[in-house]
């Protein structure tokens, strides 16, 4: 299976043949348009009237994506499961006629999909954001993370991991700014699973380059560096 992965497009709709030919896109959060972020209703129009038609056009057969810290509406879309329904659930309310039967995608919120043997996990929560969706303290993250499956092909966070520098900003480093944003929580958790692919986002200029260890490969699949520009292209993966 070859699988194209990136993360904090925040509105970037990028060309479909700069992403290619692949059975799966995976998106790692943090979807929504700045400049609207935090409005409902505009980001709920821009998931339905340019989100959901450009993945149509991905040449792939799925789209697999989780929320980050600047999608409010997905994170809103969540305090349905109050009210019985999951928020995947709610998320294909939003689809009209035969998009819900044709659609691509597939909305990870702590839960598994299994696609041609292939397992995938998406998980959107991270820690120290007062104030952003999906924030955690460091003790309700640890508990968020406990749920992860122990054999996982493809894990998709927005939080990043400690290792391999996935959670370091390297733009930061020269600035005498904290630059270490990688939480430990995530990397206790997949030390001790059996995880092909932790893929993650949220720290833009993490480090991009695929980093193996203890037989997982970390990977920091941001599509924009700290300057909200275009910096990195999305990541091929074959499973």
């Amino acid at each position: 299976m070859k699988i194209a992965a990136l993360s904090d497009i925040h509105g970037n709709l990028v060309p479909p043949d700069e992403i290619g030919e692949c059975d799966v896109v995976c998106i790692c959060g943090d979807i929504c348009p700045l400049d609207y972020q935090r409005n409902f209703a505009k980001c709920i129009s821009w998931f339905c009237l340019d989100f959901l038609p450009w993945t149509n056009k991905l040449n792939c057969d799925k789209v697999i994506f989780i929320a980050g810290n600047h999608d409010f509406f997905l994170e809103q879309l969540y305090h349905e499961k109050r009210r019985g329904r999951t928020p995947t659930e709610v998320l294909k309310c939003l689809l009209v006629g035969n998009h819900k039967s044709q659609s691509k995608l597939i909305y990870l919120q702590d839960n598994l999909y299994e696609y041609k043997g292939v397992k995938f996990y998406g998980t959107p929560w991270i820690k120290n954001l007062p104030g952003w969706a999906f924030n955690l303290t460091e003790e309700e993250l640890q508990n968020k993370f406990s749920y992860i499956p122990h054999n996982v092909d493809v894990l998709l966070t927005h939080q990043t991991s400690t290792v391999g520098n996935t959670g370091t900003s390297l733009q930061l480093i020269s600035s005498n700014k904290p630059c270490d944003f990688g939480s430990i929580e995530l990397t206790e958790a997949t030390m001790v699973r059996n995880i092909k692919y932790a893929l993650c986002g949220h720290i833009h200029s993490g480090n991009h380059e695929p980093f193996i260890y203890n037989n997982t490969t970390y990977m920091n699949v941001s599509l924009l560096d700290e300057d909200y520009k275009i910096a990195y292209k999305p990541s091929i993966i074959t499973i």
